[in-house]
C-alpha cells in the first residue's frame, strides 16, 4: 500500500532553521566563570542583561546578582516602562549596595512620575550607590531641591551625571554634602538661581572632573550656568575642566579671587563668557595644564598669553556670526613647551596676522579657515621645523616669516611644500645660505613651490658673493616670478 507524503507547512522549514540557529548559538556559548559573566553584565543596560539570561542555563537569573541598575525608556508605552522599573526595584530590594544606578526617561508626564524619580533616588542612595546618572530626553520643568534632597547628601556617590532638568533652589538654601564626589557632569541642567552651581561645587571637596554644558540660550540668567571664579580656584583637586555656555564672574562685594589649580591638566572652554581678567587668571593659575581647547566669539580673546610651562597642545576656534571684531590679529605668546597648535577660524572677518612668539618647541601647526585670502604667518623663537597643515580653500596671498634654523635641506623643502597651494608667498629668513639647496638635491627632488606664482624673499643678512647661487636655488623651488630683497640695502 502506497503511503502518501504530507508536504511540510511553508513555515515549517523556516522555523526548523531558526531552531537550529538558536541551538547553535546556545551551544557555541562557552562555559564561563561566574565572575566573568558578572563583569560582562556589569556594562549592559538592565533590559539587555535580562535578555542575555535566555541564552543558556548558566546565565539564567544572573543579572539580578549584579549591583547595577541601568534603566532606559525606549520606544514603548510609558506605563509599560514604569511597570518595568517597579519590578526591577522590587527584585533588587535585597541589595545593600549598588555600584551604578542609571535611569533615562523621555519625560515626566505627571506628579506620579516625579514621585517615581524620587523613589528611585531614595532607593539608590539608601544602597550607597557610587555612580548615579539621571537624565531625560527633553528639558523638564522645575524640580524642587526638596525632591533632590536625598541626592544632595549622598555620602557614597563618586560620580554624578544629570541631564535635561531644571532645579528650583530659590525657595530655600539646601544643605549639600558630597564628600566622595570626584566626577560631576551637568548637561543642560538649569538652576534657579543660576549661581546655585557655585554652592554645589563648593560642597565637593574631592572633585577631579568637572563638566558643565548649558544650553545655547542668549539669556544668561536662564540659559547659562553662572560660576564664581573663586569657586573654581577652590577646587584644588581638579584634573579636567570642561565648560560650555558658562559665565565666569567674580564676587562684587568680595576681594579678588586667589588660589591655584595645581593638578589641572586638561581644560576645554566653549562659548564661555569670562569677565575682565578671569581668562588670564584661570590660565596662569594652572601650572600643570597640558591640553587647552577654547572656542569663542569674543574678540578680546584674540591675544593669548600662555605662560604655562607645561602646555603641550592648544586648540582655538574663533567664530562670530554677529557683531564687529575689535582685533584682526591672533597671537600665541610665551608657551615654551607648546608642541601642537590648531586654529579653526570660522569668522567672516579677515584675520591679517597669526603670530607665534616664544613658542620654542612648536612642532605641529594646523590652520583651518573657509576663507583667508590675505594673511601673515609669523613664527618667532621656534627651535624646530614646524610641520604646517593648512586647510584654506580661498587663499591668494600669504607672508611666511620665521627665524627657524633650517638644519636639513630636505626638511626645509618638505616644510615649504606645505604652502604650495598659495598663489603668492613672502618668505622672511635670517640667513641666505639656508636657502641655497645642494645641486645634487635639485637634480632628484621635486620642486616644492611649482604651483606658486610669485615668491618674494626678504633676507636680513648682508648681500654676499653667493647671490647668483641663491637665485638659481630659489628658481628651482618652482615659482613663476621671484624677487629678493635684502634688508641691509
Amino acid at each position: 500500500m502506497a503511503t502518501r507524503k504530507i508536504p511540510n507547512h511553508p513555515n515549517t522549514k523556516q522555523n526548523n532553521l531558526k531552531g537550529k540557529q538558536n541551538s547553535m548559538a546556545t551551544a557555541t556559548i562557552p562555559h564561563l566563570p561566574v565572575l566573568v559573566i558578572h563583569h560582562v553584565l556589569h556594562f549592559l543596560p538592565t533590559k539587555h542583561a535580562i535578555r542575555m539570561s535566555s541564552l543558556c542555563k548558566q546565565w539564567a537569573g544572573l543579572w539580578s546578582s549584579v549591583p547595577v541598575l541601568d534603566l532606559e525608556e525606549e520606544d514603548e508605552p510609558h506605563e509599560k516602562f514604569i511597570n518595568f522599573v517597579d519590578r526591577c526595584l522590587e527584585i533588587l530590594e535585597k541589595y545593600e549596595q549598588l555600584d551604578k544606578f542609571r535611569i533615562r526617561m523621555t519625560t515626566l508626564f505627571s506628579d506620579e512620575d516625579e514621585e517615581k524619580v524620587l523613589e528611585c533616588l531614595r532607593f539608590a542612595v539608601e544602597r550607597r550607590v557610587k555612580e548615579l546618572d539621571i537624565s531625560f530626553s527633553y528639558i523638564q520643568q522645575f524640580l524642587a531641591v526638596g525632591l533632590l534632597s536625598p541626592l544632595l547628601n549622598a555620602k557614597s556617590i563618586n560620580s554624578l551625571n544629570l541631564e535635561n532638568v531644571i532645579i528650583d533652589a530659590d525657595w530655600d538654601e539646601p544643605i549639600i554634602s558630597l564628600p566622595s564626589l570626584k566626577t560631576l557632569s551637568l548637561k543642560t541642567v538649569r538652576f534657579k538661581p543660576s549661581s546655585f552651581i557655585s554652592s554645589l561645587i563648593s560642597c565637593c571637596p574631592c572633585i577631579q572632573h568637572l563638566s558643565l554644558t548649558s544650553s545655547s540660550s542668549s539669556d544668561y540668567s536662564s540659559g547659562y550656568h553662572t560660576i564664581f571664579m573663586q569657586t573654581l580656584l577652590d577646587a584644588k583637586s581638579l584634573t579636567s575642566l570642561n565648560l560650555e555656555f558658562v559665565v565666569i564672574t567674580n564676587h562684587i562685594d568680595k576681594d579678588p579671587p586667589i588660589g591655584r589649580l595645581p593638578c589641572l591638566k586638561t581644560m576645554s572652554l566653549t562659548n564661555v563668557n569670562m569677565h575682565y581678567g578671569t581668562f588670564t587668571q584661570l590660565i596662569s593659575s594652572s601650572p600643570s595644564l597640558e591640553h587647552f581647547s577654547v572656542s569663542i566669539s569674543f574678540p578680546h580673546y584674540y591675544n593669548y598669553f600662555l605662560p604655562s610651562s607645561s602646555l603641550k597642545s592648544f586648540e582655538v576656534r574663533i567664530f562670530n556670526s554677529e557683531g564687529v571684531f575689535n582685533s584682526d590679529v591672533v597671537r600665541v605668546i610665551g608657551a615654551k613647551s607648546l608642541e601642537s597648535c590648531t586654529l579653526v577660524l570660522e569668522s567672516p572677518k579677515q584675520i591679517k596676522l597669526i603670530l607665534f612668539d616664544r613658542c620654542e618647541n612648536l612642532k605641529h601647526l594646523s590652520i583651518h579657515a573657509p576663507q583667508l585670502p590675505n594673511f601673515t604667518l609669523q613664527l618667532h623663537g621656534c627651535k624646530h621645523l614646524v610641520n604646517a597643515s593648512l586647510d584654506i580653500p580661498k587663499l591668494y596671498f600669504t607672508r611666511i616669516s620665521s627665524n627657524v634654523e633650517w638644519r636639513h635641506f630636505y626638511s626645509l623643502a618638505n616644510y615649504l611644500g606645505k604652502f604650495q597651494s598659495f598663489e603668492n608667498i613672502s618668505l622672511y629668513v635670517d640667513d641666505a645660505e639656508a636657502l641655497i639647496f645642494p645641486k645634487n638635491m635639485r637634480k632628484f627632488y621635486d620642486p616644492p613651490l611649482r604651483t606658486v606664482n610669485t615668491l618674494t624673499v626678504f633676507i636680513s643678512s648682508p648681500r654676499g658673493a653667493q647671490d647668483s647661487k641663491l637665485r638659481h636655488s630659489l628658481f628651482w623651488l618652482g615659482p613663476e616670478s621671484l624677487s629678493i630683497i635684502y634688508s641691509d640695502l
